[in-house]
This record gives structure tokens, C-alpha cells and sequence, in this order.
């Protein structure tokens, strides 16, 4: 089997990786935290509950007192008074003496056990319950700490805070969350032929898509992307703006990494006197053309012209430069499995990420790949919800066979 020249998915992803390391972080309110990864461990500063309470509407009664009258037939109990939420019984509840209790409401002293209002008869004063049911001790009490204990720890770090997390965190008694600042992605766009989205067009350009997706893509990622001015074709041009972007702590380009003679983006990296190129063209489909670099201490991604190889390659590489950069060190990309409807043939060298349409079949998840694969073919990415991964050298797959799968994560 002839062996590649060009450097393999993954070890330009494991490139990337060690090539980015978590950044500075900042201080935010826990209502603006929605979607912010932390720098530091939240820790409760509260018991939940903070003290013993009831889960249900009934009477609270001493567990010991049942016991001593389980066996008689009259099993009564004198109420002597209430307890709701935020409004205790602040009095000890005294051997064969209940209180009124609802949902959430302190379990008053002296008592540790509920009894629920549908297994009790109220006398006619309503003065006293009658037990129709056997009891369990501390039954239908949440015990103080149950759901949270002061001083342990509830999220870690590295934890993306998500709309569930926020109720939860509250409840810990913490305001401010110490969370790793969104890093600021430069982006460019280069070409004679590209215009700023709502500028008007003249007969040979085309509304700069590329930008708009790829900023979208990095919002999405945690990060704060900053569209550059777009770049024509001259290499001055492209190094001055890519010069007045050296404060990002990653520039993205799109388009002109190659070396054709309108390619102009590693020419202007050549008069970086700082210039380390990690790696330029990688074994992958869609997306070959790809350039990761450094100039003057900041990381560059070159990522191709082709709207759909851009995607892609954003989705993976962009991606996991900023989850380092997020302090995120779960695994990416994780690949699921699906049931292939349809053909692929052979696979080359290169690894192959087929855009492609998730279908439930009752219960069973099978994949359907899209029929054009063009690279150029924006739509059909965006219509398309996951990619089939395929490794170098694959075999065919015939309709049936499980393939690997990369869904598109959170709203790409």
C-alpha cells in the first residue's frame, strides 16, 4: 500500500494540540456565565437542602413514637401546629404530637418522618391524626445536604456551563464564577473576488460567505471572533493586515494558502522575520490545503478557499484550538457509529469526511451520504447534519455496513 508525503488527520490535530494551552481568565456573573468554560471548580458554600425537609404534604411525626403504637388500632397523633416553606414549626415537637407539613417545608425538632395526608384520618375538631398506613423510618425527608454539601465540589474546571448548570450553581450560594476569557480569533478573507456581505457586488465578485460561517462556527466554539477588513490580491496588503491582528490569540485565514499565483497568504508570512511553519497540506478530504503556522508568537490557521473544505476544517482544527485555549481536554473528535444506506466505494490516502443525513428508522440510526461532494457546494453542507468519517484505505461499504460518524456539534 503506497505511503502518503502528506501528514495524516491525526497528527496534525495532535499538532495543534500542543501547540495551544489554556489562557488567562476573568471573573463573571453567574447570569452572564451561560456558555463559559471554568478556570476554577465550583465549590458550594451551602448544604442543599440546608436543612431536613419534607418531600411531600403530610404530618411530620418522631419515628420512635409510631413504633410504640404501632399495633393498637387507634394510632393517634395531636397536631400542634404548621410548617411551610420559608414559615417553620420553630418549636420541638413533643412524643405523639404532629405538625401540618407541605412540600419543602423544615422538618420541624423532634420529628423524622412524614407521613403522607392521604394515609391519615383528621379527627372531627381536627385536632389529632389517625395513621392508616405502616410508616418507614425517615421517610419522605430529604436529608439536609442531599443534593449539595457545603465545602465539596460541584463542577470542575474545565466544565462549559450550560442553561441546566446555572439553577444548580445558584443554589451553591456562589455569584461570580471564575471562567477562562473568550480567546479573540482574528479572522481573514482574501481575494479580489470576495465583497464584504451587503456591499454591492460588481460583475466578477461574490459575497465573503466564508467569514460570516467562520465566525459563526467560533462563537459557537467559546470564542470572540474579530472579522478583518477583506484582503485583495497583494502580499503587502495581506502582511500589514495580518500585522495589525498579531494582539489575536489565533488568526484564522481562508483561501490563498496554496501556491498558485493569485495564493498570496505564505508569501506574506515570508516577511515575518519570527515565521515556524508547523505544517502545510494534510492527508483529508475536504480540506487538503491547510496551514498551520506561527508568526511573531501568534498561531496562524490557514484554512482553504473552498467554502465546504473552510467548514470542515474549522469544525476540527479551529475547534480544538480553542478548547485548549478554553482549557476543554476531553477528546475531540469523538465519533459515533450509524447504518450505512447507500454505497461508498474505496477509499485513497486521504481521510474522508463525507457530508451526510442522519435518519431514524425506527429506533435504529442509519446515515445517508449526499450524492455531490464538490468542495465548493456550501448548500449542500448546510444541509447536510453529520460527516461519514473514512479512513485512509478504506474498503467499500455496501448498504447495511456501520460506518464512522461526526455529527456537527451544538448549532454548526
Amino acid at each position: 500500500m503506497p505511503k502518503s508525503n502528506l501528514l495524516s488527520l491525526d497528527d496534525a490535530i495532535e499538532k495543534v494540540k500542543l501547540n495551544f494551552n489554556q489562557i488567562s481568565s476573568e471573573d463573571v456573573f453567574l447570569e452572564n456565565a451561560l456558555g463559559r468554560c471554568l478556570a476554577e471548580p465550583v465549590i458550594s458554600k451551602l448544604d442543599n437542602p440546608q436543612y431536613d425537609v419534607s418531600s411531600m404534604d403530610g404530618y411530620a411525626i418522631n419515628y420512635k413514637s409510631y413504633l410504640k403504637i404501632k399495633n393498637q388500632i387507634n394510632k393517634k397523633f395531636k397536631i400542634v401546629g404548621e410548617s411551610s416553606a420559608g414559615t417553620p414549626f420553630n418549636k420541638k415537637v413533643n412524643e405523639f404530637e404532629t405538625v401540618r407539613i407541605f412540600t419543602g417545608s423544615k422538618i420541624p425538632s423532634g420529628c423524622n418522618t412524614v407521613i403522607i395526608q392521604e394515609d391519615v384520618t383528621i379527627s372531627k375538631d381536627k385536632n389529632f391524626i389517625v395513621l392508616n398506613a405502616e410508616l418507614t423510618e425517615n421517610q419522605h425527608v430529604r436529608i439536609k445536604g442531599l443534593d449539595l454539601e457545603k465545602n465539596k465540589k460541584v463542577y470542575d474546571k474545565g466544565t462549559i456551563i450550560r442553561a441546566r448548570h446555572l439553577g444548580s450553581i445558584a443554589m451553591t450560594g456562589q455569584v461570580w464564577l471564575n471562567v477562562t476569557r473568550k480567546p479573540i480569533i482574528s479572522i481573514l478573507s482574501t481575494g479580489n473576488e470576495i465583497s464584504k456581505v451587503g456591499e454591492q457586488l460588481s460583475k466578477d465578485q461574490i459575497p465573503s460567505g466564508n467569514n460570516l460561517m467562520i465566525a459563526a462556527m467560533i462563537k459557537e466554539f467559546g470564542g470572540l471572533p474579530r472579522i478583518l477588513p477583506i484582503a485583495n490580491d497583494n502580499f503587502l496588503h495581506i502582511y500589514n493586515t495580518l500585522k495589525n491582528a498579531l494582539d489575536s490569540d489565533l488568526i484564522v485565514t481562508t483561501g490563498g494558502v496554496s501556491v498558485g499565483k493569485y495564493d498570496l497568504i505564505q508569501k506574506a508570512l515570508l516577511k515575518f522575520k519570527n515565521n515556524k511553519i508547523n505544517f502545510w497540506k494534510i492527508a483529508m478530504r475536504p480540506g487538503k490545503p491547510l496551514l498551520f503556522t506561527h508568526i511573531e508568537n501568534t498561531p496562524v490557521i490557514g484554512l482553504p478557499g473552498n467554502p465546504v473544505s473552510s467548514g470542515v476544517c474549522c469544525m476540527i482544527f479551529v475547534n480544538i484550538a480553542i478548547r485548549k485555549m478554553l482549557g476543554l481536554n476531553n477528546d475531540f473528535p469523538m465519533y459515533d457509529q450509524a447504518i450505512l444506506e447507500g454505497e461508498l466505494g474505496p477509499n485513497d490516502h486521504r481521510f474522508d469526511f463525507v457530508r451526510s443525513n442522519l435518519i431514524n428508522d425506527n429506533g435504529v440510526v442509519k446515515v445517508k451520504p449526499i450524492k455531490k461532494q464538490d468542495s465548493s457546494m456550501i448548500t449542500n453542507f448546510s444541509q447536510s447534519d453529520c460527516l461519514i468519517a473514512r479512513k485512509p484505505h478504506d474498503i467499500s461499504k455496501n448498504e447495511g455496513d456501520k460506518v464512522d460518524i461526526l455529527k456537527y456539534p451544538n448549532n454548526i
